[in-house]
């Protein structure tokens, strides 16, 4: 059992910390940019890009470094590197130097990741993976939903330089915490290290792009998370925009749908937990697009006069489907990759995915422009549900899974 592998408790408490720090002190930049040195819109939009322009960069070369090098002591010279760069922050003296240290800070994340995805391909058995995906999961939905809550408010009381301060703190005790665990659990099979560290960093990267793009299950997977993650990014950022349309009396509804999110995002990872594996990944991420889908298109006909319980429970259904959507990517990167690889397709999707979170919400603000809130909310849901539902019916011919002997419990396919 999971809770009896010491390894991945150290690594999953470290996770955790790392991700509430991070959102924790998300609020604190936006509250120090916006309202204390009351920057423009254009400066304030750099701040998404300094988070994500560092994936599109350097994800691949992390992923080819977290399959050569030793996966523990990667992580924990990030979580250094990021915490000294979290106390950096504190003393920035002005907006240009804080964004240039956020770029520095995401930089050395997305080194962090792919490691971290290794290294649970190392320390948990193969029939465990889910349930280790569903964790990890877990407490991304919570620090997603309590972080900024819990810094907005630490903030406000005391200072944007506090959050900044625990956020540091966060990544020392990760780094701690990381440090219990043998260094050997670091280490890829010695045949498979040996092969990769013979391989050039071109050839080390084609092999990667060869890996994802040769499994029909990866190469189908990576497109319909794609699919949910551009819909998220398209119209998420611009839901105030709709509330201002629809219920504009009601600010206190922008916070009301980010807890019905991360609630049905806590409620899909716990369902989760039930099974041992998973085959039948058209319900996992065919089901998730669409429910992510319904989400936006039951926002998009929303009306003044309808109840407001009947928009929240359309997030809560969408919170669903980003947990199914985003748990089961990282299942499928586990399962479907070869040991050896997981580094370099996890850096892939990750690379990938910070595209879309520059592209997407400019997509969504020029058809917001061009359509309005409500209509743009409609089409969009519609096509990110009717693909999510093509997913879902044609699953069979789409990801042909293979069923294993092994599996206690499953998904009908």
């Amino acid at each position: 059992m999971l809770k009896s592998n010491r390894s991945f408790a150290k690594m999953f408490t470290a996770y955790g910390l790392a991700a509430f720090g991070d959102y924790f002190d998300f609020m604190a930049v936006a509250i120090l940019l916006g309202f204390i040195w009351k920057g423009d819109a254009m400066t304030i939009a750099l701040v998404p890009l300094s988070f994500a322009v560092p994936g599109i960069l350097f994800s691949q070369l992390a992923g080819i470094l977290a399959d050569r090098w030793n996966k523990r002591n990667l992580m924990i010279a990030t979580d250094l590197i990021r915490a000294a760069i979290t106390i950096l922050l504190i003393f920035a003296p002005n907006a240009w130097v804080l964004l240039g240290l956020i770029t520095l800070r995401s930089s050395a994340r997305v080194f962090h990741y792919p490691a971290q995805q290794a290294m649970t391909r190392n320390v948990v058995p193969a029939d465990q993976l889910l349930q280790a995906a569903s964790l990890n999961g877990a407490v991304f939905q919570l620090s997603k939903a309590l972080g900024p809550l819990l810094g907005a408010s630490v903030a406000a009381a005391l200072s944007p330089a506090a959050c900044m301060a625990v956020n540091a703190v966060c990544y020392i005790v990760s780094a701690l915490l990381l440090l219990g665990i043998p260094a050997r659990e670091g280490l890829a099979a010695a045949a498979g290290s040996a092969s990769q560290a013979a391989l050039p960093m071109g050839a080390a990267w084609r092999d990667g792009w060869r890996i994802l793009l040769g499994s029909r299950a990866l190469r189908v997977s990576l497109v319909f998370c794609l699919i949910g993650l551009a819909g998220i990014q398209m119209i998420d950022a611009q839901i105030t925009v709709l509330l201002r349309d629809v219920a504009p009396d009601q600010p206190q509804l922008v916070g009301w749908l980010v807890t019905a999110i991360g609630l049905g995002g806590l409620a899909s990872v716990a369902w989760l937990r039930r099974f041992r594996q998973l085959s039948a990944y058209g319900w996992l991420l065919g089901g998730g697009v669409m429910l992510i889908g319904i989400m936006f298109a039951a926002a998009g006909m929303f009306e003044p006069s309808f109840p407001l319980w009947l928009l929240l429970g359309a997030t809560f259904v969408g919170g669903v489907g980003t947990g199914f959507t985003s748990t089961g990517m990282n299942y499928i990167l586990q399962k479907e990759t070869p040991p050896e690889a997981i580094g370099r397709v996890s850096g892939i999707f990750d690379s990938v995915s910070s595209a879309i979170f520059v592209v997407a919400p400019l997509s969504g603000g020029v058809l917001i422009g061009l359509w309005g809130a409500s209509s743009t909310f409609l089409f969009v849901g519609l096509a990110v549900g009717g693909i999510g539902l093509i997913g879902l019916v044609l699953q069979r011919w789409l990801w042909k899974p293979a069923r294993s002997a092994e599996s206690a419990a499953s998904m009908p396919a």
